[in-house]
């Protein structure tokens, strides 16, 4: 096993081409969520199931990937990246091609859990690739790239993914996913260069164990709240078992020699506010893109495509302004950036409210629009500030407690936040609860503009976070069948 995962040759590719193989493995493991989303009707009477359980095809995955990304992370930085992420593509790549022959919801949800999990190592692990083999001038535009690229990937899903659908089946978007992902990891093996491992730090198992029971636990109480209701048993176990083995991790990891996360880390600034930021950026964020979408359906009474064409902006956008956040950095800052950016999410979704409430559809298409652009030029320099001041060694394991704050917010935001609307609610009532949303998102904009800069950001900034990917899900999960 370790011969088939070692470079094949001492032969060195540019950073550019090694930038797009890291790039092509990562936009295949994501450009079928938002379509997915879409289809969760069409799957469900496939597979004689109700929408409620078919949710779990998006919402599993997306479970499974913030609690197991702060371990593949950790992993990487101890046993190379290179091999995390030929390991991670491999299984994803196998277990996506498996999901095309799903004959019952239990069968497809469970096997789409397995997949993503194995992706959970993909994008620490590219992330960590591209910073070691660009110099630190360039790595700020190298962020615009990565953002842009995961952006686009879901917005490419939902051009070609309804069509696709339509002409032959969903069980397609798989074959097609598990087939490109197979190339990436042909490409990957050949391009992809090792990078350093930690001989002298070991893998901290228990504290994964007691870190993934506890985020795992309040993520399941979180999405399951709504539907189930929240006094219902297995919501309140959830609830309670989250606070104990959290409080569990943090003891063990205090007493270890080796831990899964450095605790001491999390008391600098510039660790501590990137990290828990997300949850109040990521919630809002994601909630207004469920929420935007019953709105669309129940407002203005459109379908399922045409609703896919009003949310396509987002991406479209969110790509677009990552594409020029390297650049305005280096002339501008990042604490203007993000300040701007995250304001600017908070903007889109009182625009998409009131576009509602004055029955003007162009509005909400434009506040659509602007949240992909906020949310596209605020990533890269808050993750810059977070790896500047983690390190390389540890950028893994960073990256993957990033993303889990982030799906935490995500699944917050978009369980309560949507569970304030209902089947056929009134435009008002939906502009109440996006101006719900875009006060928290001001929570974000105090953080994110408390973090230090040193001016125009030009070093060790990396590409934006692994929930970037996700910035395009539909989630239409409201408890109903």
């Amino acid at each position: 096993m370790v011969s088939l995962l070692a470079p094949p040759s001492d032969r060195r590719f540019s950073p550019r081409t090694v930038q797009v193989v890291a790039l092509t493995g990562v936009a295949c493991s994501s450009f079928t969520i938002p379509v997915l989303s879409a289809a969760l009707a069409t799957i469900a009477a496939d597979l004689d199931s109700s929408v409620s359980v078919i949710t779990w095809v998006i919402a599993g995955p997306l479970l499974a990937f913030a609690v197991f990304t702060p371990m593949a992370g950790k992993l990487g930085d101890l046993y190379g990246h290179r091999r995390m992420y030929l390991i991670g593509f491999a299984g994803a790549a196998v277990f996506s091609l498996l999901t095309s022959f799903a004959t019952s919801a239990f069968i497809l949800i469970a096997v789409r859990v397995i997949a993503q999990s194995f992706a959970a190592s993909t994008g620490p692990s590219a992330l960590a690739i591209m910073m070691s083999v660009f110099p630190e001038d360039r790595r700020t535009r190298v962020a615009g790239t990565w953002s842009a690229v995961l952006a686009a990937a879901p917005a490419i899903g939902v051009a070609v993914g309804g069509p696709l659908i339509e002409a032959t089946s969903w069980r397609m978007l798989f074959v097609i996913q598990g087939s490109g992902m197979a190339i990436a990891v042909a490409l990957a093996w050949f391009v992809l260069p090792a990078t350093d491992r930690r001989e002298d730090h070991t893998f901290d198992v228990v504290g994964s164990f007691l870190l993934a029971i506890g985020v795992g636990s309040l993520l399941v109480a979180i999405n399951r709240g709504v539907p189930l209701g929240w006094y219902h048993p297995w919501v309140i176990v959830g609830l309670i078992t989250s606070p104990v083995f959290v409080l569990g991790f943090l003891r063990y990891e205090q007493r270890i020699e080796h831990p899964l996360v450095e605790l001491d880390a999390l008391r600098e600034r510039n660790v501590f506010l990137p990290i828990v930021s997300q949850i109040f950026l990521n919630g809002p964020y994601m909630a207004g893109l469920v929420i935007t979408s019953l709105l669309l359906a129940d407002v203005f009474d459109l379908g399922t495509a045409a609703i896919s064409l009003m949310i396509l902006p987002r991406p479209i956008t969110f790509s677009l302004g990552a594409s020029f956040a390297g650049w305005l950095v280096e002339r501008l800052g990042g604490r203007p950036l993000v300040v701007f950016g995250t304001s600017g999410i908070a903007i889109g979704l009182l625009m998409i409210g009131f576009g509602a409430a004055q029955d003007e559809l162009w509005m909400v298409g434009v506040g659509v629009g602007i949240q992909g652009a906020g949310s596209g030029v605020a990533r890269p320099p808050i993750i810059a500030a977070l790896t500047e001041a983690i390190g390389d060694r540890d950028v893994g394991v960073g990256t993957g407690m990033l993303n889990m704050t982030g799906q935490l917010g995500a699944a917050a935001g978009i369980s309560i936040l949507s569970a304030l609307v209902d089947d056929g609610s009134s435009a008002d009532r939906f502009l109440a609860v996006l101006a719900i949303a875009a006060a928290i998102e001001i929570v974000a904009v105090a953080m994110v503009g408390a973090i230090r800069f040193r001016g125009p950001v030009t070093t060790r900034t990396t590409p934006a976070s692994p929930t970037a990917p996700y910035s395009a899900v539909v989630d239409l999960d409201r408890g109903r069948d």
